[in-house]
């Protein structure tokens, strides 16, 4: 990604649409019931801890990704190989985003349309957007980003009538295990998924403080998906919620206004634009991945073929939308754990031993 430049404003702008991403759509966090508020505040506190750790490492590495640093720290074998792992999740986030698009698509906005037809043209918006670059991403997010905070804050303010205080109660009725097990999914997904950018920031000279952008992205877009979170929970109670794959249409379809009515298409355009901002840099980091391990040039050039096979994975990647609400919520957490924090712990402590030798060697000196 050399010569691209995305302003600080532009790479938190990002951050922010991708947490918001399909969790905007499905939720966050459900394990824990009617405390799902609580459990996405405490993951938000936790993921600062994670993003402070991405932030320190490519803060170690100016102008170098995460594929750069792996074969700098675990040598140019063991990088790769752990290059190739990375690749591989965010092939995978990817994909899962692309099939939540396509379930959604066909069964509650187009659904006497074949689903490959809305998909293929959605995957050539992709290609073109990785094939003009991260730089026009980036402006494209600035300017529609507003319009989405926008959206998401006023509309949960519209759905004040249907809301009932009382489904917040009993607060911890089952104790903390629920809780726990909500905060967790709701760590791996959305906030640690936010690994994928590490992926993706090298060369952009104009972010100086890695800090800034990734907390600021944090807090801004947890808080938005909290209070998406607390508006559904509000409106539905968990136990209506439970029994949804789609919780914010639902909340929002309950609008009603007097002549302003069906909101749901706040919903689709939010979802939308959110969307494919998840998935284009999911297929960024995997063509940036590429073209590292296999020492390409260019990545724009795998753009297409990676974008079409994402597609085509994400049709029989799960067999009904049953079996990946199960994933989802069951296996990904577990899955992704590895991925979203082993390896960026274990790349965070080699990076420090060889950063501090580097700097004890050049103090002797």
């Amino acid at each position: 990604m050399k010569n691209e430049a995305i302003s600080e404003r532009q790479a938190i702008i990002l951050i922010i649409l991708f947490i918001l991403g399909n969790s905007l759509l499905v939720g966050s966090g459900d394990q824990a019931k009617q405390d799902v508020w609580l459990a996405i505040i405490i993951s938000i506190f936790v993921s600062v801890i994670l993003y402070l750790m991405l932030s320190r490492i490519l803060s170690l590495y100016p102008g170098k990704d995460l594929f750069d640093i792996l074969e700098i720290v675990m040598g140019k074998y063991v990088g790769k190989i752990i290059s190739l792992l990375m690749i591989w999740f965010a092939f995978h986030t990817g994909t899962l985003v692309l099939r939540i698009i396509s379930e959604f698509t066909v069964t509650s906005v187009l659904d006497d349309t074949p689903v490959v037809v809305p998909m293929i043209f959605f995957a050539i918006l992709l290609i073109w957007c990785l094939k003009a670059g991260i730089e026009v991403l980036g402006r494209w997010s600035e300017f529609f980003g507003v319009i989405i905070i926008l959206i998401v804050i006023i509309v949960p303010m519209l759905s004040v009538p249907q809301m009932d205080i009382n489904r917040l109660k009993p607060i911890l009725y089952n104790a903390v295990s629920p809780l726990l097990k909500g905060t967790f999914a709701s760590f791996s997904f959305p906030f640690a998924q936010a690994i994928i950018f590490t992926m993706v920031f090298s060369n952009i000279s104009k972010i100086k403080n890695y800090n800034k952008t990734f907390i600021v992205g944090l807090l801004i877009g947890g808080g938005l998906l909290f209070l998406t979170s607390l508006r559904n929970l509000l409106v539905l109670g968990s136990n209506t919620i439970s029994n949804l794959y789609f919780h914010s249409p639902t909340a929002v379809g309950l609008i009603d206004l007097g002549i302003l009515q069906r909101f749901e298409s706040t919903v689709i355009i939010v979802f939308l634009v959110c969307g494919f901002v998840k998935v284009s840099i999911c297929i960024f980091a995997v063509c940036n991945g590429i073209s590292k391990v296999f020492d390409f040039n260019n990545y724009k050039f795998v753009a297409t073929p990676v974008t079409l096979l994402m597609l085509s994975f994400s049709f029989f990647v799960y067999k009904n939308i049953m079996e990946m609400k199960f994933f989802a919520s069951k296996v990904w957490p577990y899955y992704s754990f590895p991925f979203q924090v082993i390896i960026p712990l274990i790349i965070f402590i080699m990076a420090e031993i060889k950063s501090r030798k580097t700097t004890a060697k050049i103090v002797t000196k």
